[in-house]
Parts: structure tokens; C-alpha cells; sequence
């Protein structure tokens, strides 16, 4: 029974899914497990965002017939010949609601000039063993000219169909979002040098360059709440937020499949409408989506930019290159509201002259898996080569209960909040 639990437990976890049954099919079914069998069902409440795993364990009896009359969800078993134990678990799930414009996994930014990097005698936790970048071997590209505007600022939903529009502006000290969500302290200072140091502007609309002209933000103390670049404990690992949006709707009839280019300049350049404020969705681009100069690609909702392996082959996702690899390169327009997801092998961003490319809610960017995405950063991490308008303008109400976007997001963080025996 317990091991029926865990097997249970683990398809949440690994799949997102919400009702596993055991056997693998659509009706649960005894599973053979050492001298015995196991059994569950799992029922999700999507009123409180519940599970409910009811699962049983059974071992044979020889010299006697078992008294139990507790059926495991088997209406037509009679409880003879075996001894049962059984039990319930309640798992509530969670979303995770993005709270700033822009997300990056363990590195932020690639090398940046002034920032660190990672050897095999890193600990993220101990600053005594970063290694700062050498000079002229920074990895971080941005054009001389031309900003990568991030704003902090709540725009309104459909900024994109009347600019005209003025953000919300916050009223009180501090900020009330950040900027940049990272996932360790070197990622932190790394987003910070890599404003510093690169010669375009991140930045609110307040802030110029960087926030340190801001009085939204408190730059000196990195532990205070109005800290500008601050590590989210609650942010998702962004390759694995990725996948749960895979396994819960590469299948669904409603999402948006498409096919991008290969490195090898194999395909075409994309193009066209992938939902709208009215209806919205989730789109997939495998591959690069590159949207040539004169088009426009543009959409409501969730976009995930993946490669074209298995997400849920973890060795072949770590020991094989793709065919299609992960990349956004814009010559043209890209318009989108909603979230933006660029997750794979060795994601990059790239908006060349001429270009324009606004997101009004947030974007995450991902570490890719060539070296795992935990001993280097030199080529473990996304790398951005901004040289026209690229914009990410943050929009709290896309992502509250009831927004364009909160009903797609998957659930990834699930807390077990009951046992029983049954």
C-alpha cells in the first residue's frame, strides 16, 4: 500500500498528472509488486486543487481466507484469499504565479563583465569561492545602442491593442515587483553586472539603466524586500515548468503546435495569430522561431519555445542534441501577451536591426541542459544578443485568478496535507 502511494505520489510529481491510476491505463488495475500486488485510484477535486490517492497493498493467504469486506474500489471482489491494507492521501496542488517581468534559471545572466562564474569548487552559498569573469571572456551580448526595456510597472492587459495606455504606477515605497527573479545569489549579482556593464539600459521606466537612481528600490541590501533583483525561493525550475505544460497539453486539440527551424536553416520562418485577448492559449514552437523581417508573429496566452526531444526522457534530454533546438530570433515583429517560455539545450534570444519585440506579462529563460545547468555557465545558460527593441512589460493581472493566463498554468508544487488508513 505504501508503495502504491509512492508510485502514485511520483506520476504527480513527474507527469502532472492529477488522477494517476495504477496499471498505466484509463481503470486502475493490481499491479504486481514483489509477494503481492498494489493498488490506487486518485480523484482531483479542481475546486480546491486537490488529489485524493485511495490505494490498497495485498499479499495472498494460504492457510486461511481473509475476513476483510473492505472492496479496493473492485466492486466485484469479494475480499477472500487475501490479507488488505489500505490508505488515503490528500495532496493539494499549487500554481506558481509569476510576481516580475523576467525569469532566469540558476544563472540569470550569461558571464556578464563584472559578474561570476561557476567552476567545480562553486558553492552558490559561500561568496568566498565565486570566480569573477576574466576580463574579455564575458559571454553576455547586448547591441551599443539599443535597451532591452524591462518593466516593473503593472501595464495593462491590452497594452499591445491600445499603447496609448499608461501602466499603473506604484503609489508607496518600495516597488511592489521586482525585476528579475533568479534562482541563487550568483544569478542575482550576475543580473545586476550585467546592467551595469552591458551598453544597453534594462530598466523600468523610472529607473534609467539600472534601478539605482529609483526611489522604488532599496539597490544597497540584496535580503530587502525592495530589492530589485531578488531570488524567488517560489520560482519553478524553468526547464521543468516547461515540460508540466507539455505533458498537460501537447495533446489538447486546443493548443497550437508548430514546427520552427533547425539550426541547419532547415524550415521557414513563422508567422501569423496564436490566440487573442478573447481567446487565448497555449502554443508550442519547436525548434527556433524566427520571424522574418516584414512579418509578424503575434499571440495571446502561454508560449513555450522547446527543443524537439522528450521532456520526459531526462538522460536523452541531457546526452543528446536536438535536431530542432530552442531559440527566439526576431528580424521582424513579435507581439505577445501572456507568458513566455524558451527552455532547451542551449536557448538563445536574438532581435536583430530593424526588429520590434514587446511581451506584456513576463518571460523565463532557461539554463539549458548541456552541462545540466549546474557546473558552468559558459554555455549552460541563456544568452541574449539584443540589437532593436526588446521589451518585457509586466502585467499582474494576467496571472490572478480569473486572468488571461492563470488557467493554464500547471500546478508545480503539490503538498501531501493528509494520511489515514483505510
Amino acid at each position: 500500500a505504501e508503495s502504491a502511494v509512492a508510485q502514485a505520489l511520483t506520476t504527480m510529481r513527474e507527469s502532472g498528472v492529477l488522477e494517476p491510476m495504477s496499471g498505466g491505463g484509463a481503470v486502475a488495475q493490481w499491479v504486481r509488486f514483489g509477494d503481492g500486488e498494489f493498488f490506487y485510484r486518485t480523484t482531483f477535486d479542481a475546486a480546491d486543487n486537490s488529489s485524493i490517492i485511495r490505494a490498497w497493498g495485498r499479499l495472498p493467504v494460504r492457510s486461511s481466507v481473509s475476513n476483510c469486506v473492505s472492496a479496493p474500489d473492485d466492486p466485484a471482489w469479494d475480499g477472500s484469499g487475501y490479507i488488505v491494507s489500505g490508505f488515503e492521501v490528500a495532496v493539494v496542488h499549487e500554481k506558481y504565479i509569476p510576481r516580475s517581468p523576467c525569469y532566469f534559471g540558476n544563472g540569470g545572466i550569461e558571464r556578464p563583465a563584472g559578474g561570476f562564474e561557476w567552476t567545480s569548487e562553486t558553492d552558490p552559498s559561500d561568496p568566498s569561492t565565486w570566480s569573477y569573469v576574466a576580463a574579455g571572456s564575458q559571454s553576455s551580448y547586448q547591441s551599443s545602442t539599443v535597451p532591452f526595456v524591462i518593466s516593473a510597472l503593472n501595464y495593462p492587459v491590452d497594452y499591445l491593442s491600445d499603447p496609448t495606455q499608461s501602466p499603473e504606477a506604484p503609489s508607496t515605497f518600495p516597488h511592489p515587483y521586482p525585476i528579475w527573479s533568479v534562482q541563487n545569489p550568483i544569478g542575482q549579482l550576475n543580473v545586476d553586472a550585467w546592467f551595469k556593464n552591458s551598453a544597453g539600459a534594462g530598466a523600468d521606466p523610472l529607473t534609467g539603466v539600472s534601478p539605482a537612481l529609483s526611489s522604488w528600490y532599496e539597490v544597497n541590501d540584496s535580503s530587502s524586500e525592495a530589492y530589485p533583483y531578488p531570488v524567488d525561493s517560489r520560482a519553478p525550475d524553468v526547464q521543468s515548468f516547461a515540460e508540466d505544460l507539455w505533458n498537460m497539453y501537447s495533446h489538447d486539440p486546443s493548443a497550437r503546435l508548430l514546427t520552427g527551424r533547425g539550426d541547419n536553416g532547415s524550415g521557414t520562418p513563422l508567422s501569423g495569430t496564436y490566440g487573442t485577448l478573447s481567446s487565448p492559449g497555449v502554443t508550442f514552437v519547436t525548434g527556433r522561431l524566427e520571424v522574418a523581417a516584414g512579418e509578424t508573429f503575434e499571440g495571446a496566452g502561454i508560449l513555450v519555445i522547446r527543443d524537439d526531444y522528450d521532456p520526459n526522457n531526462s538522460m536523452g534530454s541531457k546526452t543528446n542534441r536536438p535536431n530542432l533546438a530552442s531559440a527566439l530570433v526576431v528580424s521582424g515583429t513579435f507581439k505577445w501577451t501572456g507568458l513566455v517560455i524558451i527552455a532547451g539545450w542551449h536557448p538563445h534570444i536574438t532581435t536583430e536591426s530593424g526588429s520590434e519585440s514587446i511581451v506584456v506579462g513576463a518571460l523565463f529563460g532557461e539554463d539549458s541542459v548541456m552541462s545540466g545547468g549546474e557546473t558552468s555557465l559558459d554555455g549552460a545558460t541563456i544568452i541574449m544578443k539584443i540589437e532593436d527593441s526588446f521589451k518585457v512589460l509586466w502585467c499582474r493581472s494576467l496571472f490572478e485568478t480569473g486572468g488571461l493566463v492563470h488557467c493554464f498554468l500547471p500546478y508545480v508544487k503539490k503538498r501531501v496535507v493528509g494520511i489515514r488508513e483505510l
